[in-house]
């Protein structure tokens, strides 16, 4: 029985060539990300992360495949777009909570002031 396959096709940044390699290829480590063009590199700590994910990505697919066939294909400026709407979208909400602690902060002023108000009034009596 032929092994599934899962290839990826990469296009070099720095001399525009294609090039394809095979997934499990990457994950057994007999392949590195290489332009066979231009020899450009990806660096170790990236192709450490992206096998890791890779080999994380085929073991869920793994457990669908019991209930669905899987056959997927993604782009990389999709991803960009994709994880920029998400950074806007936590800038926000970081902004959000910063406002409210804001509010919190000027409730907490408030309610010394209440205090102090009281503490005239003690010793008044």
């Amino acid at each position: 029985m032929p092994r599934p396959t899962m290839s990826i096709d990469f296009t070099c940044q720095k001399c525009e060539a294609s090039f394809e390699l095979d997934a499990q290829d990457l994950i057994e480590g007999t392949e590195k990300i290489v332009c066979p063009h231009c020899d450009a590199k990806a660096p170790a700590n990236l192709t450490e992360d992206f096998v890791a994910a890779l080999t994380e990505m085929r073991a869920q697919i793994a457990a669908l495949d019991k209930k669905f066939a899987v056959s997927m294909t993604l782009e990389s400026v999709d991803v960009e777009d994709t994880l920029d709407d998400e950074e806007d979208d936590e800038d926000e909400e970081e902004s959000e909570e910063d406002d409210e602690l804001d509010e919190d902060e000027d409730e907490d002023v408030d309610d010394e002031e209440d205090y102090d108000d009281d503490e005239e009034d003690d010793d008044r009596t």
